[in-house]
């Protein structure tokens, strides 16, 4: 939700760890990279009860190497900070296509790849052992803590990138029946910013369609998640969490105590989870 790309500290050297991709991109100087690769060890905390990493932790990974994209063309926490600018995630599509485990090496890599005028667009891969072991399309807004606001020309820096058709997920209610899961977040499910992280909300999901006799599916490979975000939830704040099967998978809604939608999400399995 309302997370700042800078979510995690960073090493003295913000390039440290960071690998420029040789892949065909428009001209930069070699110290402002437009594509970055960063390794990431999954650690212990980072995976399942199976032995695999976490949905939620392939986000935490995003986030920071976002952070370290931005601090390598130049806009640290200063720069935010000076400005009163955050950016805020809009809208997550996850897939994943192979399986990561406990004490693996990945390689995290993110571009920016489209701009609207309070909207860009960041494309990623994540690979172990050589292999694509998933992908993951975020839609960032820009706000300067009351509003979305108009991304400064500054931005330029970080390439020239088309427009784009936002991520939406429309959802009809949740049928009579649909399994309910009441939420309560936690201090530590919250960020920097006061609000829980984008990527609890994957949590949540998962155990929503676990509770509704989904557990099989939260595993399963290739599947993906596809989220977007309204308003962010803050820690004691009780929320009720729905998912049902339908169609295309499975459908997910948070609602506040007002019963407004938070988020709406969809997890995607087999040759959905692969579809454009």
């Amino acid at each position: 939700m309302r997370d700042r790309v800078m979510t995690d500290p960073l090493p003295p050297d913000p390039t440290a760890g960071v690998r420029v991709s040789a892949d065909p991109a428009p001209a930069a100087p070699p110290d402002r990279p437009l594509r970055i690769e960063v390794p990431y060890r999954v650690r212990f905390d980072e995976a399942t009860p199976a032995g695999l990493l976490r949905s939620s932790a392939c986000l935490g990974y995003l986030q920071d190497v976002a952070w370290r994209h931005s601090e390598a063309l130049g806009f640290g926490r200063d720069w935010y900070r000076d400005r009163g600018l955050a950016w805020l995630v809009r809208a997550v599509d996850l897939r994943l296509v192979g399986p990561v485990g406990d004490g693996d090496l990945v390689t995290v890599s993110t571009q920016v790849t489209g701009f609207r005028r309070v909207l860009c667009r960041r494309d990623s891969e994540i690979a172990a052992a050589g292999a694509l072991a998933g992908t993951c399309r975020i839609d960032w807004a820009m706000t300067d803590g009351r509003t979305p606001v108009r991304i400064p020309g500054d931005f330029a820096a970080f390439g020239i990138g088309a427009s784009f058709v936002p991520t939406r997920v429309d959802l009809p209610p949740a049928p009579d029946g649909a399994a309910a899961l009441a939420i309560t977040p936690r201090l530590r499910e919250c960020d920097p910013m006061g609000h829980v992280n984008n990527g609890v909300y994957v949590d949540w999901l998962d155990e929503a369609v676990t509770a509704a006799g989904g557990d099989a599916d939260v595993g399963a490979f290739p599947r993906r998640y596809r989220l977007e975000y309204f308003r962010p939830a803050t820690a004691g704040a009780p929320l009720v969490a729905r998912a049902w099967r339908d169609e295309e998978g499975w459908a997910f809604r948070l609602v506040g105590e007002e019963g407004d939608d938070l988020v709406r999400g969809r997890l995607l399995l087999g040759a959905r989870a692969l579809d454009d």
